[in-house]
């Protein structure tokens, strides 16, 4: 079963158009990726919960919980990084602004999938020139975050209950205990991904070559403005990044 990120609300992320939403989407995963100093990589995680806050109505605890899985990801990449890079305190600087960037990826995906519906993610994919193909791809792939991340805390809860502990011995131990998770987790990944064939071929996916939509979408107002914000937010900071080199550390020289 594919589970699903989103909630009802009516907000202004969730009346946007899904291609506006897209655009800002892309925009930000484009910036995020833009700066590795730490202060803006921090800045920029403040200001997506700020934003899925005020414009998504989602609150702060729900979209902070929705970033436990990464927690692990985030400590082993604050870890790693004064193992690989010297000095050691500059890479515990990097280590720490490329977790807030993991984090701000994350975040940004999360608030794309609580307020857009799957069906209107991949119509506006299509709407925007893409296949129908692509878009579907592109969707179920996302969906997969949410999927992942509910089988993941059942297989844990269950692991949990037969005695496992995962929070014993050094960080080898606790990699080897994954063990306990990743297995199953692989078995259900490969389930849910045979039953999601099955589903497709049931319903003669790919039969024709023109796809239609039972309802249609517009562009508005508030979509252009939101498209034109984003953009413009774009090209502000690829004018602090590359002409004033503004919020990048140069890792080596």
């Amino acid at each position: 079963m594919i589970h699903t990120f989103y909630r009802e609300s009516d907000s202004f992320l969730h009346s946007l158009d899904p291609r506006a939403k897209i655009v800002g989407f892309t925009s930000a995963l484009v910036i995020i990726l833009l700066f590795n100093d730490p202060i803006v990589t921090l800045t920029l995680f403040v200001s997506i919960l700020l934003l899925g806050k005020i414009l998504g109505k989602i609150s702060l605890r729900e979209q902070l919980r929705l970033l436990k899985p990464l927690i692990p990801l985030v400590v082993f990449t604050i870890i790693l990084w004064p193992i690989i890079y010297k000095p050691r305190l500059e890479g515990l600087v990097f280590g720490i602004s490329f977790a807030f960037r993991l984090l701000d990826l994350g975040l940004v995906t999360f608030l794309l999938l609580m307020t857009t519906k799957q069906r209107e993610l991949i119509q506006g994919f299509v709407r925007l020139g893409l296949p129908y193909e692509f878009g579907l791809t592109i969707s179920i792939g996302l969906r997969y975050i949410p999927t992942l991340y509910i089988l993941t805390k059942n297989i844990m809860d269950a692991q949990k209950s037969r005695g496992w502990e995962i929070e014993k011995g050094n960080i080898i131990v606790r990699v080897k205990k994954m063990s306990a998770v990743m297995i199953p987790l692989l078995v259900a990944s490969l389930k849910t991904a045979h039953e999601l064939s099955i589903a497709l071929e049931s319903r003669a996916f790919g039969s024709g070559k023109r796809r239609t939509f039972l309802h249609d979408i517009k562009m508005g107002k508030r979509d252009y403005f939101a498209v034109t914000f984003s953009l413009l937010l774009l090209g502000l900071a690829l004018y602090l990044r590359y002409a004033l080199g503004f919020g990048h550390i140069r890792l080596y020289g």
